[in-house]
C-alpha cells in the first residue's frame, strides 16, 4: 500500500511541476519552404525554390533560414492576420543580437522591423501570406 501511495505521489509531482506549453496555431505550425515570392507594385513573380527560404513556427516562436541569414522572431497569430517581431540573429556565438537595423530584413525579403501580413490561404499543404509589398508563397516541408 505504501508503495503505490509512494508512485502516486511522485506521478502527482510530476504532473504539477512542469507546464507544457501548447500551441493553438493549427495549420501555421511546422516548417514551410517559400515558393514563389509575388511584388505586388509590378506584378512580377520570383521563383526561390532554389534557395531554400524556410519559415518555421511553433508555438510563438518563428525561425526565418534564408542563404544570408537566419533569424528568430517572435509572431503573433490572431484569425487571418501574422505579425512578425522582435528579431533576433540566431548567432550563439554573438548572443543572438536584436535586429535593430532594417536591412538586415530587407537581404531576407522583409521590408519592416515588424510587419503584419494578411493569411490569405492556409492549409494542411499551402500557405500563402500577404503584406503590403509582397505575396509569399509556401508548401509545407
Amino acid at each position: 500500500m505504501k508503495r503505490l501511495l509512494y508512485i502516486y505521489m511522485v506521478l502527482g509531482m510530476m504532473m504539477t511541476s512542469c507546464t507544457l506549453e501548447t500551441s493553438d496555431n493549427g495549420n501555421l505550425d511546422g516548417m514551410w519552404l517559400m515558393q514563389t515570392v509575388d511584388t505586388l507594385s509590378t506584378g512580377g513573380t520570383a521563383d526561390v525554390r532554389e534557395q531554400f527560404i524556410s519559415w518555421s513556427f511553433q508555438v510563438h516562436m518563428m525561425q526565418l533560414r534564408h542563404p544570408k541569414h537566419i533569424l528568430d522572431f517572435h509572431f503573433q497569430h490572431e484569425g487571418n492576420l501574422l505579425i512578425l517581431k522582435d528579431a533576433l540573429i540566431d548567432d550563439r556565438m554573438t548572443g543572438d543580437p536584436i535586429v535593430t537595423d532594417v536591412e538586415v530584413l530587407k537581404e531576407v525579403g522583409l521590408s519592416q522591423l515588424q510587419d503584419t501580413f494578411s493569411i490569405v490561404s492556409l492549409d494542411s499543404e499551402n500557405l500563402d501570406i500577404a503584406n503590403r509589398q509582397y505575396r509569399y508563397h509556401f508548401r509545407k516541408n
